[in-house]
């Protein structure tokens, strides 16, 4: 634990990023998009001397994008929310109680432009319109590119197996940025030139995906499968993380690419193949009794996670987090929870088997209970803290783990008729869950793709998947499956996006915003 605290004082330190804000925070900034200019500092050889040098720089990457998502450290008078608001809440079966909180029954009910453009609940400023500003979501991208360009051009200072490492992480983050921003706007710019000058136009996203599946491709048989120090597992790009990158590329491709998607499927089929049987015991399931390791991190079911660790000092904007919305008395002092799931999604969709360990282990309420409110979602709950103190559990942010490459081979396998497979990865999942195992025909009304999605619900819920996998199946349009569905006309306009801020406009005179969102 002590070797933990060191490492993430390290990665989180100011001196460490110093180098990334030579590189772009110097330059001309977001409102010029990645209208950058090369510093003196990073000419000729004055920087890349060491693979210490590459070392900082990358950390200084991962910095940046912890910042992006999670925001700054409790205590900030800035609030951020990420993950939260554009993947577990919107249009999802939940509601909020206090008005203070009414961000969740607005995202619930896909009512971005109130929390965008009118939402005063707040002095300091409202999250969602942040997350509007794909500014911070470039800059890192430019780093990258940065990056990307000095490794390529080294003559040299990294050995082989570092070179494959750094290459890899700074490719995977790119992409990962450019993936993230693709599901929540669209169409976006492309550009992985390093001190790109020339304003860019948004390019169509799928072509965009495609490319980046490409850059991924070229780089993730150099990546390691872990990392010997126990600290960076998880925490540090692995070749684990881009393929499960690029499966879930695959896959939300195939839902916007129907000419295609029997490509994208065969391929999500085998990359899953090549993650789960080729890794060296490096990944695997951990049983469910461990459950709350897995989310303190480092573990081997973790393919990418954001750190934080409140004993070492380092915690996530307080407002940035799922479990903020979902705990109450015990686990926090407030006696209700902000966010009620809908009881019928939980107790029936989900858990109709009272057995799933999922059941008895994240959820915990009062005997009887009838009131969501009342229901805390314990599936984050480590926390190191004094009594009485109000702090949000230090889990870590998971990005994508073990059980979302099982699952979406699962979708990919059943959508190609490979039936046997896909009851095999699903039912690994359950299995580990103590679940009863799938039979043919076990929820009458409802196919082998359609357990396969509420397994998704189920196993990864609160890790901001549930509004991208209603977008990318098209459930979003059905409401059988979607509690606040978006119709038909709607999701063809635009409705799934996320608005764009009018900084986006400066200097890029041939930019366009998102049309639904522009009215």
């Amino acid at each position: 634990m002590l070797q933990f605290k060191i490492q993430m004082k390290k990665i989180l330190k100011p001196r460490f990023v110093v180098y990334l804000l030579f590189a772009v925070f110097g330059l001309s900034g977001c409102k010029k998009f990645l209208n950058v200019n090369p510093p003196l500092a990073l000419s000729g050889n004055n920087f890349w001397k060491s693979s210490g040098d590459y070392e900082k720089f990358v950390l200084g990457l991962y910095v940046q994008f912890r910042s992006a998502t999670m925001g700054p450290r409790r205590g900030s008078d800035v609030y951020t929310q990420f993950f939260p608001a554009v993947g577990d809440f919107r249009c999802a079966p939940v509601t909020n109680q206090v008005s203070g909180r009414d961000y969740i029954g607005a995202l619930a009910n896909n009512n971005l432009l109130y929390l965008t453009k009118n939402y005063t609940q707040w002095a300091n400023g409202a999250p969602w319109q942040k997350d509007t500003d794909w500014g911070p979501f470039f800059k890192i991208i430019a780093g990258c590119n940065i990056m990307v360009d000095a490794i390529n051009k080294d003559n040299g200072v990294l050995a082989p197996s570092e070179k494959g490492q750094y290459l890899g992480e700074a490719v995977f983050i790119r992409n990962l940025v450019f993936f993230m921003m693709a599901r929540l706007y669209g169409d976006i710019p492309y550009s992985t030139k390093a001190f790109d000058q020339n304003p860019q136009p948004r390019q169509n996203m799928v072509q965009v995906l495609r490319n980046c599946y490409n850059d991924l491709q070229a780089v993730v048989n150099d990546m390691p499968w872990t990392f010997d120090d126990p600290t960076q597992k998880g925490c540090r790009a692995m070749k684990g993380s881009a393929l499960d990158l690029m499966m879930n590329i695959d896959m939300w491709c195939a839902g916007f690419d129907a000419n295609n998607k029997q490509t994208y499927w065969s391929q999500t089929d085998s990359l899953g193949n090549v993650l789960l049987t080729q890794n060296g015991n490096s990944y695997y399931l951990l049983p469910m009794d461990q459950m709350h390791q897995v989310f303190k991190g480092g573990t081997p079911e973790s393919l990418f996670e954001i750190r934080q660790s409140l004993n070492a000092g380092e915690q996530f904007n307080e407002f940035s987090t799922f479990a903020d919305n979902v705990l109450a008395q015990p686990f926090k002092t407030a006696t209700a929870t902000f966010a009620g799931y809908n009881q019928v999604f939980i107790k029936q969709d989900l858990f109709p088997d009272k057995n799933d360990k999922r059941w008895t282990t994240f959820f915990y309420e009062p005997p009887n209970n009838t009131d969501p409110f009342q229901m805390s979602y314990t599936k984050f709950t480590n926390v190191y803290a004094v009594p009485g103190e109000d702090v949000n559990p230090d889990d870590c942010q998971m990005v994508f783990r073990l059980p979302d490459a099982l699952l979406l081979r699962a979708e990919a396998a059943a959508s190609l008729g490979h039936s046997d497979v896909a009851v095999q990865m699903l039912n690994t999942v359950r299995a580990r869950a103590g679940a009863v195992l799938y039979q043919d025909g076990e929820r009458p009304g409802y196919d082998l793709l359609d357990i396969i999605f509420y397994e998704r619900c189920k196993e990864l819920l609160g890790e901001s998947y549930y509004f991208f996998d209603l977008v990318r199946t098209g459930r979003i349009m059905d409401p059988k499956f979607c509690y606040h569905p978006i119709s038909e006309n709607d999701f063809a306009s635009g409705a799934w996006t996320w608005p764009i801020s009018t900084n986006a406009l400066i200097n890029n005179p041939g930019m366009q915003l998102n049309t639904y969102w522009s009215k």
